[in-house]
């Protein structure tokens, strides 16, 4: 899931994905176009907090994190209607490689597993 600070920098990645959106809350349809103009009214007139941000999905629904955790779906990806969405943001760990051998670490390992050589702050 990709993050964006604004709902036009969403909407514009989500067009990458999809080409027609369902507002979550009401039986409103949106085209990429009328959808990136939403956006850019939406930021101009009513930005969100500093510790807020936009989340898209793998099929190009757009989220809303308020304070950073629960996500509020607001525009539902007609590319995939039932989608499992999440409810919770979480930031997936980033796999960590051995600086000698290559080989892929154990998240907090003070040691390669293969070569064994010494994982300072890996």
């Amino acid at each position: 899931m990709e993050r964006f600070d604004t709902l036009l920098e969403a909407a514009e990645f989500a067009a990458t994905l999809c080409n027609s959106w369902s507002f979550a809350f009401a039986d409103e349809r949106y085209d990429a176009e009328g959808l990136l103009v939403l956006a850019e009214t939406s930021d101009s007139e009513d930005p969100i907090d500093e510790d807020s941000f936009y989340v898209v999905s793998p099929t190009g629904a757009i989220g809303l994190c308020e304070g950073g955790e629960d996500i509020d779906w607001l525009f539902l990806s007609d590319a995939a209607p039932d989608e499992d969405l999440p409810l919770i943001y979480q930031v997936v760990p980033q796999m960590k490689f051995c600086p000698k051998c290559g080989s892929p670490t154990i998240p907090g390992a003070r040691f390669c597993s293969k070569c064994g050589i010494a994982l300072r702050s890996l």
